[in-house]
């Protein structure tokens, strides 16, 4: 006996009387995997898709790419037909290009190849420039200045990559109409004799899945007469009632909804969007430029007029500005005519607030108003079966350019738990940490962005000359900064989540929330050096410099810690064994049996991931799908000792020497940087003593933020990482 039940608006607009149903075709390459070999017996029939993703945007395609590489398959649909030519976002942040290698090296050599880096960053008050602030390059990452390209680049670029991969393809000109959660409910009535002669009734069972209705104009496109073409809108458009569609109905296990500020999703759903819409009013503009000032930097220039401009160079002489409109209420902004900025108002308003620098504009292919709403979803999750993300979750201003860079960050977080669900590895209820762990940022995000807001634009006579003050004494104060800690909150190193469902501290062992590398945190990264055999182990190997410094250290020689964890969906577990591979003796057998065992186990019970085949640092996209599809182990096992241990010449399967020859991520051995620099990093000692036996176990997420830690190598710490594990994966 079953019965079905839906969730979805009431609102919903009736479907147009030619509406048909018709399942979503597969994607054509071979590749896919079966979703008969997937799905259980609490999974629908019939599902034309594993996700539908709303939204061909940076948001949508990087989830789309993310679960290719995880082997899910997904399609994306388009209301548009052609890709914006708007250029929207343009800084992409480091945390968004550490993501971007972690995911796909062809995609990061992409980006890296069209991108142009802006190394330092000149405030203007009138025609003085009163400050050049160059950031500091920081050891805890490798980036550590905005790179610069258009959103329409991005886009393209993620575009492409999805799209190799045969895991998925982009349906344009297919608008999301409505959509809801199904709920089926199942009896099965199993008899079971008791000791007293009853019958005991078994159990009931509920199956879900997501049906989508979409449509497409059989005429023209399904833009809207006299929709608003204002950035930062989020109300939804008004329906045309002379257009007929046709229209689909596609079941789907999982919806990403990352369709705008606008989202129809969210609509139909009924999530509120509280928030406010600010009086600032903004001109975005987007082309070929003259000026006497430097193309080469970000500048900010605070106008004798009381406006403000914002300009970020992209390349070949582009640029992309945001000019202060001053502040209007929305009845005075609606009231005014046209809904578009005329060029002779925007290069009156840009003289006036430029004062005697100069400026002339020679071109240009995008010219808009901007309102700036603050606004987020009061949910991010509906019924673990959809899920909102990118615009559609959250909005703000575009100061600080965190919008594009929160968005692909919502994917990562979200694609590899969509992953472990739907393969089995995890229960369902690892999808509600997506909200619990976004919402928090979006809401940081959201104040950072109105805090830059506010400080970019003119605030008062008294407020301007503070600001104008403090700038120009930043530069000097830098210099005395160390490298190692640069951090701005721009580049979004310094997000974290905190302890929750899969972060958990440690039973017994305290560890600060402020120390470093603490629960939640992103893991640091830094330069470690492949612990390597000689080819012949009778010559002695010459010492390791006590202290490799960056403009030294041979690059040949070294690796980066983030370059071991290019392998989505993944787990990894940071063995951080201090110098005891040099001091105590047999310490190496102990641990490789602990990793053999651990790792073996682990595989058994949590089968790893199709479509992963080997780090991205090593393979593109293209390249992996080509191949035949294998297994990646679901945890991989880093080795990282702070000082070099000896060379064994007998080779013995359980000394260093033979763990040297070990691939990466099956208790392969790197040093540790001037004696224990990554150690410290994540709060242990890089020397061990009688009363500390030093190190410790660092399990990172496949999204690399730290989800368990605890002291110590021994095979008691081993257990305890077996136990974190057994709570958060499908036993």
């Amino acid at each position: 006996m079953a019965s079905e039940s839906s969730s979805s608006s009431s609102g919903s607009p009736a479907l147009p009387a030619s509406s048909s149903s018709s399942s979503f075709t597969q994607p054509s390459s071979s590749p896919s995997p079966s979703l008969d070999a997937t799905a259980s017996s609490t999974n629908p029939p019939n599902i034309d898709i594993p996700v539908l993703i709303s939204g061909a945007g940076p948001t949508g395609l990087m989830a789309g790419f993310l679960l290719a590489k995880m082997g899910i398959p997904s399609r994306i649909i388009e209301r548009d037909m052609n890709p914006t030519s708007d250029s929207r976002a343009i800084g992409t942040h480091a945390r968004t290009l550490e993501i971007f290698k972690l995911t796909d090296q062809h995609l990061y050599e992409e980006v890296d190849r069209q991108s142009w880096r802006s190394e330092s960053m000149r405030f203007y008050f009138g025609n003085s420039l009163v400050a050049d602030i160059k950031p500091k390059p920081s050891k805890d990452s490798e980036f550590h200045v905005p790179w610069m390209l258009a959103q329409t680049q991005t886009v393209k670029i993620l575009t492409e990559e999805y799209e190799k991969t045969g895991m998925g393809k982009i349906e344009r000109g297919w608008e999301l109409l409505d959509t809801k959660v199904v709920e089926r409910v199942q009896e099965q009535v199993e008899h079971q004799q008791a000791e007293d002669g009853t019958t005991k009734e078994a159990k009931t069972t509920t199956t879900s899945w997501v049906e989508t209705t979409m449509r497409r104009a059989i005429e023209g496109t399904n833009k809207r007469k006299g929709e608003s073409v204002v950035l930062g809108t989020v109300d939804m458009p008004e329906e045309d009632d002379d257009k007929e569609y046709e229209v689909k109905v596609v079941r789907s296990e999982y919806l990403i909804a990352s369709d705008g500020g606008r989202s129809t999703v969210r609509h139909r759903l009924n999530i509120p969007f509280p928030g406010r819409t600010r009086d600032y009013n903004f001109i975005l503009f987007d082309g070929q430029i003259e000026t006497e000032m430097s193309n080469a930097h970000i500048s900010f220039i605070s106008g004798e007029n009381r406006h403000s401009i914002g300009m970020f160079p992209i390349r070949d002489n582009r640029v992309r500005m945001m000019l202060d409109d001053g502040m209007l209420t929305q009845e005075q902004f609606n009231a005014r005519e046209p809904k578009t900025p005329t060029k002779e108002y925007f290069e009156k308003l840009l003289q006036e607030t430029m004062g005697t620098l100069k400026l002339k504009v020679l071109s240009y292919n995008w010219l808009t108003y901007y309102r700036v709403n603050e606004r987020r979803a009061a949910e991010f999750t509906h019924k673990r079966r959809i899920f909102l993300a990118g615009d559609a979750a959250h909005c703000h201003s575009p100061a600080g350019g965190q919008g594009m860079n929160t968005g692909l960050q919502d994917s990562y977080n979200l694609a590899w738990k969509i992953a472990m669900v739907f393969n089995g590895t995890a229960p369902q209820s690892l999808l509600d940490s997506y909200s619990e762990e976004r919402i928090p940022i979006a809401d940081e995000i959201i104040k950072f962005s109105a805090k830059t807001l506010e400080s970019g634009i003119y605030q008062g006579f008294f407020s301007s000359n503070i600001k104008r003050l403090m700038l120009s004494i930043v530069p000097y104060l830098t210099r005395y900064l160390p490298n190692g800690n640069s951090r701005p909150p721009f580049s979004m190193l310094g997000l974290r989540y905190h302890e929750n469902s899969i972060n958990k501290s440690h039973k017994s062992q305290h560890y600060s929330p402020t120390g470093p590398a603490s629960i939640g945190q992103r893991a640091p990264d830094d330069i470690l050096v492949p612990f390597e055999v000689p080819v012949d182990t009778s010559v002695p190997r010459p010492e390791l410099p006590a202290e490799l410094e960056d403009n030294s250290t041979d690059q040949s020689t070294t690796t980066r810690l983030y370059e071991l964890l290019a392998y989505p969906g993944v787990f990894h577990i940071l063995v951080f064994a201090a110098d005891r591979l040099v001091k105590e003796k047999d310490f190496d057998s102990g641990l490789i049996k602990d990793v053999d065992h651990y790792q073996r186990a682990w595989s058994s019970r949590w089968p790893g991931l199709r479509g992963v085949l080997e780090s991205n640092s090593r393979s593109s996209s293209v390249a992996m799908m080509s191949m035949k599809m294998k297994s990646t182990p679901q945890f991989m096992v880093h080795v990282i000792s702070s000082q070099t241990p000896p060379f064994e010449s007998n080779n013995h399967e359980a000394t260093t020497t033979a763990m040297a020859k070990r691939t990466v991520g099956f208790g392969k051995i790197y040093i540790d940087c001037e004696g224990g620099r990554l150690h410290e990093r994540y709060g242990f000692a890089g020397v061990s003593n009688k009363k500390n036996y030093g190190g410790g176990i660092v399990v990172l997420r496949p999204d690399t933020h730290i989800a368990f830690r605890v002291s110590n190598v021994d095979s008691a710490a081993w257990a305890d990482v077996d136990e974190y594990f057994g709570s958060i994966l499908s036993n």
